[in-house]
């Protein structure tokens, strides 16, 4: 008789990250499944070979982050990266024309507002 597995280890040759899917795509969670999934990828894959596997069309537009940081889709993966999928957001208060926040110019941290577009 066999203890438990442990199904957090991988096998030779591949490694495991966990993928969370933000706003329309979530439609790539298994049916039934919430929440972060992990994925099993060959050693050496990108985000696009983690896409191609999930499904996700090459042409997708999408925003990525790897382990909290913006990431392209030849961002190489690691063991344990947690990998974040997000559609990117349109409209706001920029796009409507109202104020916003800006760091740009000014003294080093200081911040200004600023009403490009506004009425």
């Amino acid at each position: 008789m066999t203890g438990p597995r442990d199904l957090t280890k991988t096998q030779a040759g591949t490694i495991t990250v966990m993928v969370t899917f933000f706003a329309d795509l979530r439609r790539f969670l298994p049916r039934g499944a919430d929440g972060p999934q992990r994925y099993t990828v060959p050693e050496r894959a990108t985000v696009d070979d983690l896409l191609a596997m999930i499904g996700v069309a090459p042409d997708t537009d999408l925003t990525i982050a790897v382990d909290g940081e913006q990431a392209a889709r030849d961002t190489p993966l690691h063991n344990g990266a947690d990998v974040m999928l997000l559609t990117p957001m349109e409209g706001g208060a920029a796009a409507a024309g109202e104020a916003t926040t800006s760091t740009e110019g000014g003294a080093a941290g200081e911040a200004s507002t600023s009403t490009e577009g506004g009425d």
